[in-house]
């Protein structure tokens, strides 16, 4: 038996319309979001999930209601899958954030350089994972869990079982509303990546993933 985990992006909000950095300020969906968050739902239709965990913040937790509202499951919440602490970039525009020495010294090297004021990368895969194996824990073998949060969250998960150098996160793309799929064995070595990026009907993505190339 094998347990499925799957990781939800949040829809977006007004200040990704304006291309500021969110990072853990808390910021609801916008009209736009909220249809985003309701395109995963209907992805997620006919699955049997047995528990919805989400980040903390109010898009995530907007988004993994409507998908709660839909299978009659009440969400679970998680710090530690809230969004990068961004330090003093949270509210910037992402173009002027880009021009820092700060950033540039980031994307060289994410695992060591820190944020201004915030984290490291390092700092949010030891959470997230940490999130992640929890969940795995607290239920069965066979279970199915929807886990809603961010992006970059979302990234650095999939590079990490994906046995990839974490600094590779930003090489994957993870849209709004969008669901990746991970597919755990009882042993827990690392998963299967059944999707990533997935705004489809996630029962005919699951219906083949035995199937062989």
């Amino acid at each position: 038996m094998e347990t499925t985990v799957f990781l939800v992006r949040h829809g977006l909000t007004g200040w990704h319309a304006e291309k500021k950095l969110l990072g853990q300020r808390d910021v609801p969906l916008s009209d736009e979001g909220l249809a985003h968050a309701e395109r995963a739902a209907r992805a997620m239709a006919g699955l049997s999930l047995g528990e919805i965990i989400s980040s903390p913040l109010q898009r995530a937790v907007q988004t993994a209601n409507i998908i709660g509202e839909q299978f009659g499951i009440e969400v679970a919440r998680d710090p530690r899958l809230t969004d990068f602490d961004v330090g003093g970039w949270a509210g910037m525009a992402v173009e002027d954030i880009a021009q820092t020495a700060e950033y540039k010294a980031f994307v060289e090297n994410p695992t060591a350089e820190r944020i201004p004021g915030g984290e490291n990368l390092e700092e949010v895969r030891e959470r997230a994972v940490a999130a992640i194996e929890q969940a795995l824990e607290d239920n069965p073998s066979g279970a199915a869990i929807a886990v809603v949060t961010h992006a970059g969250v979302i990234r650095v998960l999939l590079a990490h079982y994906l046995g990839s150098p974490p600094a590779n996160y930003h090489r994957i793309s993870v849209n709004p509303g969008s669901v990746s799929v991970l597919s755990f064995a009882d042993d827990r070595e690392l998963p299967r990546v059944i999707a990533v990026n997935c705004v489809a009907d996630l029962v005919t993505v699951l219906e083949g993933r035995g199937a062989s190339t």
